[in-house]
């Protein structure tokens, strides 16, 4: 027995330390995203004020940890979720102990696992969030629970593990309003544990235990109540996609791809239900509290999904505990000796290859999810670090940012220290553009140039704003956020005629420049007036730089407006106008170079042909020489 304790002891002290690594492993690889930024925002209030602002959705827990956390460890990417870290790493030694508490040991070790690999919870874990915690407090709760109970018939430190019940239980629902399913899932199981056992003392013991939980949330509880006038952040969904959706995010994460998302899917609910017979035949009451603390906070958060859409799968975290276990029962029927009732709780550790192998091979699909939350930008968080150093890399003296997104200084402005100012625009998006207009130039006066930060919806009145009045850049997208540079009218333009046909649709008029000798790294603001002819396709224009021998060292493809004026909706009859920004290579040597304009069919690539060839000249820029004194 020694012998199988010590390599079980050995094993899970392997199962925590991949569990660690995996989790400080690019801890702080991505940016923080918006919800981890109103954790920050608010645990670094003044702890009267942070309780006082508190929103009703939002609960206590985590974010007076946070506060706490924050002096000795700073707030740096790394120090901030490192607070999220090690209670995912304490869930798997949680895990372990609750398996073996309830009858065995190796079914522990295969849930802690499971659980250490899991991309679900290796997400939460490197998040600034109270997720993590949610699941350590959940997992203690029900430890001190079955030993509270002392449903094994051994005489314990009763009265201690129902303070620690008590205290748990609170910590749980003060992190979460979603906690409070594992208090319920609780009440269900030693109801009917105490019905079937008649144990009315230890029904007494959990009764006392969990008045003490209600009693220690007892001061938050008025400001609870007001949860019932949330109407939740999300769009209404469907109530029934989510016995499904928890199913895949608590097993193989979202990160899975296909085609082994959905066959591992159910492998898990068929080892899962396997595990409930499994249980069943170790420990009844095991099994009657694995099932309570899966089934009931399910059906919970269905009940409460009729009312409020608000229901994604990490508020209720607290289900991927009894729900692996489960899956480990399931996998611990692959050893022969499982069928043989006597030796059922007996299992000497390391004797059954095909389960270990099994734990293994499920292990290392969860690893192919891992490696995709590691690789996959597609998956990545919206990367508002990239963002603010974009901008700060191209800034000059005058220049403004305007965010036009939720409030900068939940994230952004925690990864920005440039000198430009930034100015929050996200109350225009839905403005009149005569509104936007008469407030963009008051905050533009004077600015040669703009820095636009758009994410979280579509283009709008800002963009239309941006778009006529400025000269655009290629934007850079960094997962969700768009970072574009602007120039902002020039005092003087240089314009220069052309008259040239691009087809039978369109006549080139006349380009305008604000200047032709401009200096390696300038935005050169490049405006094109048209006349249309006939209806035109919808062509893509190419802005190219050419030197002395002919070779393009710079060039942009874009369509006019930055997409907002396409050729094809340009009225017949009806003059055009295009502006664009032409940002110059910093290392550009100096000479004479050309800036010429091609039409082309986005669609085959195939130019639009004038007298002058594929390609229009439209000025020949001096980059880095003196003006030519005048005539």
């Amino acid at each position: 027995m020694l012998r199988a304790r010590t390599l079980h002891r050995l094993g899970m002290l392997m199962i925590l330390l991949l569990a660690f690594g995996l989790r400080a492993y690019h801890l702080d690889f991505q940016s923080l995203w918006s919800d981890e930024g109103i954790s920050l925002q608010r645990a670094a209030l003044p702890l009267t004020q942070m309780l006082a602002e508190l929103p009703v959705e939002h609960l206590p827990g985590y974010f007076l940890l946070l506060h706490l956390w924050l002096p000795g460890a700073g707030d740096a990417d790394f120090a901030l979720r490192f607070l999220s870290l090690w209670p995912g790493v304490a869930s798997v030694a949680l895990i372990y102990r609750l398996g073996a508490d309830l009858g065995h040991r190796p079914a522990g070790i295969v849930a802690g696992l499971l659980l250490a690999t899991g991309g679900f919870q290796l997400w939460y874990a490197q998040e600034a969030r109270m997720y993590t915690w949610l699941l350590a407090t959940s997992l203690l709760a029900t430890v001190a629970l079955w030993r509270l109970l002392e449903v094994d018939g051994r005489r314990r430190n009763r009265w201690g593990w129902g303070v620690l019940y008590a205290l748990a239980t609170a910590a749980t629902v003060y992190l979460h309003l979603f906690g409070a399913l594992v208090p319920l899932a609780h009440a269900c199981f030693v109801s009917i544990w105490a019905i079937f056992t008649r144990n009315r003392q230890g029904f007494g013991r959990w009764l006392i235990a969990a008045t003490g939980a209600l009693l220690l949330f007892l001061p938050w509880l008025p400001r609870v109540v007001g949860i019932f006038g949330f109407g939740g952040w999300r769009e209404p969904g469907d109530p029934a996609e989510i016995p499904w959706r928890y199913l895949a995010a608590f097993t193989v994460s979202d990160a899975m791809p296909a085609p082994w998302r959905t066959p591992l899917v159910w492998l898990y609910a068929l080892l899962a239900s396997a595990g409930l017979i499994f249980w069943w035949r170790t420990r009844r009451a095991a099994a009657l509290l694995l099932a309570t603390g899966v089934l009931l906070p399910m059906a919970a958060v269905i009940a409460l999904a009729l009312r409020n859409p608000d229901y994604h799968e990490r508020y209720a975290i607290t289900v991927t505990a009894p729900l692996l276990l489960l899956t480990a029962g399931g996998v611990g029927w692959l050893d022969w000796r499982t069928w043989r009732r006597s030796q059922l709780t007996a299992t000497p550790a390391g004797a059954a290859a095909l389960p270990l192998i099994a734990a293994l091979l499920l292990a290392g699909a969860n690893l192919i999810a891992v490696q995709r939350l590691y690789t996959d930008a597609t998956l990545h968080k919206p990367d508002f670090r990239s963002a603010a150093q974009t901008i700060m890399a191209g800034l000059q003296p005058g220049d403004v940012v305007l965010v036009d997104g939720p409030d900068p200084n939940k994230v952004f402005l925690h990864y920005y220290k440039g000198a430009a100012p930034v100015i929050a625009v996200a109350d225009l998006e839905h403005a009149s553009l005569e509104e936007a207009d008469v407030r963009l130039r008051e905050l533009t006066a004077g600015a040669a140039h703009v820095w636009e930060l758009l994410y979280f919806h579509a283009p709008a009145t800002v963009q239309v704003w941006l778009a006529t009045q400025g000269w655009a850049t290629d934007p850079t997208y960094h997962n969700g956020i768009r970072v574009t540079r602007y120039g902002l009218a020039p005092t003087a333009p240089i314009t220069l005629s052309l008259g040239v046909d691009f087809g039978d649709a369109l006549r080139l008029e006349q380009v305008s420049l604000d200047t032709l000798t401009p200096q390696p790294g300038d935005l050169l603001r490049v405006s094109t007036d048209w006349f249309t002819r006939a209806p035109a396709p919808e062509y893509k224009f190419s802005l190219r730089l050419s030197d002395a021998a002919g070779t393009v060292v710079q060039s942009v493809d874009y369509t006019p407006q930055n997409w907002f004026a396409p050729t094809n909706i340009w009225r017949v009859g009806q003059p055009a106008r295009d502006q664009r920004g032409f940002l110059l290579p910093a290392d550009l040597s100096p000479g004479a170079y050309r800036l010429t304009l091609r039409l082309y069919d986005p669609a085959t690539g195939a130019a639009v042909m004038t007298a002058a060839g594929e390609d229009v000249e439209l000025a020949v820029l001096k980059v880095g020489l003196k003006p030519s004194p005048p005539a």
